[in-house]
């Protein structure tokens, strides 16, 4: 009921419009005599040859039904208005053209055009094909009628100029969805003709008279000879059809639903005949591409234009991934045409083709067990199993190998970058990772230089150097010969000082290590005088209480002389710590740590002061040559905050307190963030308020009846809603674009979510693609670094040498909506292609050399349009017209304001290390 009332309001306020928009008119028509007695022609018949003059008929698209969907629409408020203004229709204009079924029934004029509307409608249900072409020319015939009509209304009466615009973009509609159903109906005459052996001839004649037809149409409207011109496209199409018997044809559904293969390009005849591509012939358009080829990448180039793009080069010519590979060398070498790299060797097809002379389509050329990527990295012949000749293959070998990573970061710029190099086989670049690490026993020690780096590989080796890079100019109060390397020993829970090689001439330290595991640079004076640092526990409770409970975990205490001997061994909290260890401080690798003693959990964590320190130990170790006696404690975590690496969860739920998981941690953000674009300036199709009147004109004239409307916003939002729901959703998503345009008529710009569209987007092929690749690329990665996932968070800063990210940016295909199925479906007036994404991990955890998480995909794009979007098709519809004027013009300072749609899921995954 409700949604009836809301039609009824917006046909008032059409009527409304068209009546009394404009020149301040009090009927939306006036007769000839009153008008302009004494013309020949009324103003209105003239304006209306005007408008047409100036809309674009041309228009590279197959889809001839959704003009007349936009027709029928536009019919049907033009009727209305007929109603409210008891308007003419020239008689005299409609004789011998019209049957006499209106003075049989006893019909009117606006009775019997009201039954060519319905009967308009139950044929464009009936008789559109895949929306190509028509069973019959039905349709064309009671569009001729319907233009007869109109044209005698247009001729007998005058009116407002919004009256005029629409007659316009209705006539407009009519002959533009005529001339693509003749153009698709005759190209596939024509395929059929050129094969044709019987009756070849007839059926030439048959194509010959069409094509004549067709473009007689062409020339009657060039010269307003608008009745006439849709008798030719009738014309034309009834001969298309009479060609199409004699070959043994005729348009239905089956037709374009053949599994036929008469050219044997691997695509079906029915496809082709429905994508505009000849089934006779391999290359439709002649550029030297097979369609298939051309097909598979039908978003890039044409199976039916010689030269897609209209540069001047040819489709074949071009390299559109650019990969040094042009189109018609990647279909000699049977490479893909939108990847550079198509057998995934790490080498382009172009370099593997022109300079290394391997096989493009294949990982291993000589199937030695090394890929052509890792033999151009190892220096080996990718044509040769045993390159050297020495009886071993290539893959058997040892070679001398290294790899680095900038380390550089704002914090802790002192160390640039660290080299790690060892003799292996195979490339070591795959198997070897260094990253950052997000273990609190390395990255908070006392002394530390620069960031820890956590080295692992799968790669079997002796020995291994190690080099460090250091800005001389950023070490502080650090001497450069007080520089050493610390390898933190996993399974003893201890520090070794390493023997290294200092270079000041170079500014690097160097070690040689039998292994990997966690390494970093310390100012050795610093560590030693911690590690050797004695805290005297002799005194009595309560001397030096005014150091309790301050934050000093990398400062030191000056040691006080010796009180009365002994340990005070009180306890008040009952925490398990003495107070005296509490007040005069903890000895620890990462500083002198403080509690309070009047409390048993400084922090409020939930964990006792002692449960987080730990039993106080004694033991005598030798670091950097020096014998020192150490007195303190290694704690589990920090009494003195709840969260002790900083991960989000307190330290009493933290199974690894010292050791970051980083919950919901980015792993990957595309170049345009939501609502921006690369360069970080807002999205042009986010932009509102920003057209005057005469800039939207510029863009097309057709603007003009929105323009006209524009007092009336529900009236384009009616323009809106109709062509979303009639020709670009069904079942649900119905409901979801209509949500949408709601959301964007209230204008807040709020973030926008829809369970349906979440599903439907989840669910898509593209999406199920993207997602899949993306999380075999985590798993894979995690398994390399050992299950490091701190080393994969993403960092704009450093996104050129994250190879984790610059693998998905360059390897993978963002989800995008826009197949034939997408269209009609309403992802694609919804989402279309997906402007970024952002993938992040939770729950992660690590435990007996297992991993698992969960991926959160966050796809998003913009509900909004941009200027290129109504330079292309989307002008000629109405409704793409009434969202942009709505959006841009600045009338409205803003009103409706366009939003970020997102589509968030989430995926399990695991793994062993």
């Amino acid at each position: 009921m409700m949604k009836n009332k809301v039609k009824s309001m917006l046909s008032f306020l059409l009527i409304f419009a068209l009546v009394f928009s404009g020149s301040g008119q009090a009927a939306v028509a006036k007769g000839n005599n009153q008008a302009d007695q004494g013309k020949g022609k009324n103003s209105s018949e003239q304006n209306v040859k005007q408008w047409l003059s100036e809309y674009e008929f041309y228009e590279d698209t197959r889809d001839g039904e959704i003009y007349d969907k936009v027709a029928i629409n536009e019919l049907k408020r033009f009727a209305k208005v007929i109603k409210e203004t008891n308007a003419e229709f020239d008689s005299k204009a409609l004789e011998g053209e019209i049957d006499k079924t209106v003075k049989q029934k006893g019909m009117n004029d606006l009775d019997r055009f009201e039954q060519l509307i319905n009967q308009y409608e139950q044929a464009f249900q009936e008789e559109y094909i895949k929306g190509v072409v028509l069973k019959s020319d039905r349709l064309l015939e009671i569009k001729h009628k319907l233009t007869i009509y109109l044209w005698g209304y247009i001729s007998k009466n005058d009116f407002n100029e919004p009256t005029e615009v629409l007659l316009a973009d209705i006539l407009f509609n009519f002959y533009l969805s005529d001339k693509i159903v003749n153009k698709n109906a005759i190209g596939i005459l024509k395929d059929i003709s050129d094969q044709a052996d019987d009756k070849g001839n007839q059926i030439k004649a048959h194509l010959n008279n069409a094509v004549k037809m067709s473009e007689k149409g062409n020339e009657f409207l060039e010269k307003d000879l608008a009745i006439p011109a849709s008798k030719s496209y009738q014309n034309a199409f009834k001969q298309v059809l009479f060609g199409l018997e004699k070959a043994g044809y005729s348009f239905n559904t089956e037709f374009f639903e053949s599994t036929t293969d008469t050219d044997g390009d691997t695509i079906t005849d029915g496809i082709e005949f429905l994508e505009g591509m000849n089934p006779y012939k391999k290359d439709t358009d002649g550029d030297g591409l097979k369609d298939n080829i051309e097909y598979e990448v039908k978003s890039f180039i044409s199976p039916t234009k010689y030269d897609t793009d209209g540069n001047g080069i040819s489709d074949a010519d071009e390299d559109i991934d650019e990969d040094g590979l042009s189109n018609k060398d990647e279909q000699a070498y049977q490479t893909n045409l939108i990847n550079k790299d198509s057998d995934q060797d790490g080498l382009t097809d172009g370099f593997e083709v022109h300079q290394f002379k391997s096989l493009p389509t294949k990982y291993d050329t000589d199937g030695d067990g090394l890929s052509d990527g890792d033999e151009h990295v190892l220096k080996t012949n990718p044509n040769a199993a045993d390159s050297d000749n020495d009886g071993i293959e290539d893959s058997q070998k040892l070679y001398k190998q290294s790899i680095s990573k900038s380390l550089i970061q704002p914090d802790k710029s002192e160390i640039k970058s660290v080299e790690v190099e060892f003799s292996a086989k195979g490339n070591i670049t795959k198997t070897t990772r260094i990253s950052s690490t997000n273990n609190v026993k390395t990255t908070k020690l006392h002394g530390m230089i620069g960031s820890p780096v956590s080295i692992t590989t799968k790669s079997e080796f002796e020995k291994a150097s190690i080099t460090f890079t250091y800005d001389e100019a950023k070490l502080g109060d650090t001497a450069e010969n007080d520089l050493g390397i610390i390898w933190y020993n996993e399974e003893k829970e201890m520090y070794e000082g390493l023997n290294a090689v200092l270079d000041a001439s170079k500014n690097t330290i160097s070690v040689e290590s039998t292994h990997f595991g966690e390494f970093l640079v310390v100012d050795k004076k610093k560590w030693l005088e911690l590690w050797s640092r004695e805290i005297d526990y002799s005194r009595t409770h309560g001397k030096n209480d005014q150091a309790a409970s301050n934050d000093k975990l990398n400062e030191f205490v000056p040691s006080d002389d010796p009180g009365d001997g002994g340990i005070d061994t009180t306890d008040s909290d009952g925490d398990g710590l003495y107070d005296i260890y509490e007040i005069n401080g903890m000895k620890t690798p990462y500083g002198i740590i403080y509690s309070d003693p009047n409390k048993k959990d400084s922090d409020g964590d939930g964990l006792t002061d002692g449960e987080e320190m730990g039993p106080f130990q004694s033991f005598t170790v030798d670091i950097f040559g020096v014998t020192i006696h150490f007195e303190g404690f290694f704690p589990k975590s920090f009494p003195d905050r709840k969260d002790s690496d900083g991960d989000g969860k307190l330290d009493n739920v933290d199974s690894r307190p010292l050791d970051a998981n980083f919950s919901d941690t980015v792993i990957f953000q595309s170049d345009r963030p939501e609502g921006y674009d690369a360069n970080g300036n807002v999205a042009n199709d986010m932009k509102t308020n920003d057209y005057t009147e005469d800039e939207i004109k510029d863009l097309s004239w057709m603007f003009r009846l929105q323009l006209l409307e524009s007092s009336f916003p529900s009236i384009l939002f009616y323009e809106f809603e109709d062509m979303s729901t009639s020709l670009f959703a069904m079942g649900d998503m119905e409901d979801v674009i209509l949500d949408m345009i709601d959301h964007f008529r209230e204008g807040t710009g709020k973030e926008y979510r829809n369970q349906t569209l979440t599903k439907e987007a989840r669910e898509h092929e593209t999406t199920k693609a993207y997602v899949e690749f993306v999380k075999n690329a985590l798993v894979d990665e995690l398994k390399k670094n050992g299950g490091n996932l701190a080393a994969l968070q993403f960092d704009k800063s450093t996104k050129e040498t994250n190879q984790f990210y610059q693998y998905i940016q360059d390897k993978a295909s963002y989800p995008t909506f826009s197949s034939w199925s997408d269209r009609a479906g309403g992802l694609t007036i919804t989402v279309n292609d997906t402007w970024g994404n952002t993938v992040s991990v939770k729950d992660f955890s690590v435990e007996n050399n297992h991993f698992k998480g969960v991926m959160h995909v966050r796809l998003y794009d913009h509900f909004g349009l941009d200027q290129p979007d109504v330079e292309k098709v989307y002008k000629n519809l109405a409704g793409f017209r009434s969202w942009f004027v709505l959006q841009h013009y600045d009338d409205y300072n803003g009103k409706y304001k366009p939003f970020v749609s997102v589509m968030e899921m989430d995926i399990p995954f695991e793994g062993d290390l």
